[in-house]
């Protein structure tokens, strides 16, 4: 039988909890801490985060052997570098090297993780990220205090496109407190695009259409640089977050934007009324392979 996992998501002052087991989701819930512990998911208050992430997993039958959880993409910085052919014993000392050159990363305050994702050219081509130390740190220590042990902890943008279950998407994700777009191409989230907000006075029609200019400047941005694989107008949105759960916003997206909206197609079976949008990242985080 396989085993389940918990996956656990943090967003604005949310902590959104997803369990599954194989391709079927169990259950999920959400609790919700103040401004003060936790902003735009930065924790500020690892011991009261813990405390109401440990809360939430007593009204649950949680595995604690399998965690998967998501970090905010907020001050993460992410390349496909291109590096000339060394040896295995050199491969990541010339990675970070080429990362310091193109990505301006403070070593001391930073986490680089890296993966090889093929050859061009006779060249090495690395998927790479940086996150800031204080929010892995943070992130880390919230768990301790609720007594859990990570198997995997992955950015949630990442998360995001891989709930579409597709290898060409684009990815919008609009959440009370922050806004992103992920450009999918050829299974690889080229482009990470994750804004905060303050979350409040501003109506969602207003909400919708600085999304909608996001998009519009993120795609753009991909063309210019992408002039042989431009996106063209076959391009499906998917939509994620909370603030697209409903129909309605997502036809309101629809009539700002070029591309066609629909919700992602998770290779997850999902239980009737599902809430997809808002738990699209814990989706995601489930079809990791760990």
């Amino acid at each position: 039988m396989a085993k389940k996992r918990l996956t656990l998501s943090f967003e604005g002052h949310s902590i959104r909890m997803l369990i599954a087991r194989g391709d079927q989701v169990m259950a999920w819930d959400v609790a919700e801490v103040s401004a003060a512990q936790m902003t735009q998911g930065l924790i500020a208050d690892a011991p009261a985060v813990g405390e109401a992430l440990a809360g939430l997993l007593a009204e649950h039958k949680v595995p604690r052997h399998l965690v998967i959880t998501g970090l905010t993409g907020h001050r993460t910085l992410s390349r496909i570098l291109s590096l000339p052919a060394v040896k295995a014993s050199l491969l990541e000392e010339a990675v970070r090297h080429k990362a310091r050159q193109e990505m301006a990363l403070p070593a001391q305050d930073t986490y680089l993780s890296w993966q090889q994702i093929g050859q061009e050219n006779g060249n090495l081509q690395v998927y790479a990220f940086a996150v800031p130390r204080a929010l892995v740190d943070q992130h880390v220590l919230a768990l301790k205090a609720a007594r859990l042990k990570p198997a995997a902890l992955e950015l949630l943008p990442l998360a995001l496109a891989r709930a579409t279950h597709r290898s060409e998407a684009i990815v919008v994700n609009l959440e009370e407190h922050s806004q992103g777009v992920v450009i999918v191409r050829q299974g690889i989230p080229v482009i990470l695009r994750s804004v905060p907000s303050s979350g409040t006075g501003e109506q969602l029609a207003q909400r919708l259409e600085r999304l909608a200019q996001e998009l519009g400047r993120t795609a753009q941005f991909y063309n210019d640089s992408h002039r042989e694989d431009p996106l063209g107008p076959e391009s499906v949105v998917y939509a994620t977050g909370a603030l697209l759960e409903s129909e309605e916003s997502r036809a309101s997206l629809a009539r700002l934007t070029p591309y066609p909206v629909q919700l992602p197609s998770p290779r997850l079976q999902l239980p009737e009324g599902f809430p997809l949008a808002t738990y699209a990242a814990n989706l995601g985080l489930a079809m990791k392979k760990v």
